[in-house]
């Protein structure tokens, strides 16, 4: 007997509504077998997704982006920008340098490492969180003394400048375009109307004659305004990953070396 159904109450699941008779997962041939090997993994350690927020700050630009009248661009106008960074390279190599520290964690002892990512055996959950939390501080101690509040403005209005410069090198001398830099004052204005009021850049009028530093506001948008910002957002996450049951099933999972073999045959991304 087909099982009732209300109109109107919400499906859980809408796309397997039309086969209602399919098995319940207890009786998957396969269920028990995955289920084992799932707990086994577990046992043994966790696959990391490791990611770095809030170091690397830059932006570029492209023509197409904007709502430029064609007569108002130079005929060898290069649609392309460089990248602005906002820090100059040494900074950037600092940067950099902490990504590397942070992943130098991993080694022989305490991973295996993967096409998906490491797999972080379960003795060093606690010591892979002091050391990531431990470097993390000290970058942060270190930024406070080689940038500073002071620095940093000057580092956030170069690139600034930058972008603006680049605009105004590809429109047309007799354009009605202002292209000198109203300064950061104008700026952190102009930012803060347009943060509260959601401007795009798709509405942001091209006949206006500060169109060139009102694009230019849009695309530094993602750029801390202030150093205190900046440090907020630099953060490293590491989340545990799931395996899809899928890749559970045609194996057995009891030895380390079963964990090497389940991760190498994982798909890069599809896990």
């Amino acid at each position: 007997m087909r099982p009732p159904f209300n109109p109107s109450q919400i499906t859980l699941f809408p796309d397997m509504y039309e086969d209602l008779y399919l098995p319940p997962i207890t009786s998957h041939p396969d269920f028990e077998q995955e289920l084992e090997n799932f707990v086994r993994l577990a046992d043994f350690g966790a696959l990391l997704d490791l990611n770095f927020h809030g170091l690397e700050k830059s932006y570029s630009m492209k023509l197409n982006e904007f709502a430029f009248p064609e007569q108002n661009l130079r005929k060898d106008a290069t649609n392309s920008s460089p990248i602005f960074y906002l820090f100059p390279l040494a900074i950037r190599n600092r940067l950099n340098r902490f990504k590397y520290d942070v992943r130098a964690f991993f080694n022989d002892q305490n991973s295996l490492r993967s096409p998906s990512g490491y797999f972080l055996l379960r003795n060093f959950f606690h010591t892979w969180e002091a050391h990531q939390t431990a470097l993390t501080q000290t970058l942060l101690t270190e930024l406070q003394s080689l940038i500073g509040g002071k620095a940093y403005h000057g580092y956030l209005e170069s690139c600034v400048r930058a972008g603006l410069e680049w605009l105004s090198a590809q429109v047309s001398i007799d354009s009605h375009y202002q292209c000198a830099y109203p300064g950061f004052a104008e700026y952190e204005a102009r930012r803060k109307l347009y943060q509260r009021s959601g401007v795009t850049l798709s509405q942001i009028q091209p006949e206006e004659p500060d169109y060139l530093f009102n694009c230019t506001v849009i695309k530094t948008e993602h750029l801390p305004l202030h150093f205190s910002q900046y440090l907020k957002g630099i953060a490293v996450t590491s989340t545990f990953k799931t395996i899809h049951p899928d890749y559970l099933k045609d194996l057995q999972i009891e030895t380390l070396r079963d964990v090497k073999h389940l991760l190498e045959a994982l798909p890069k991304k599809k896990i």
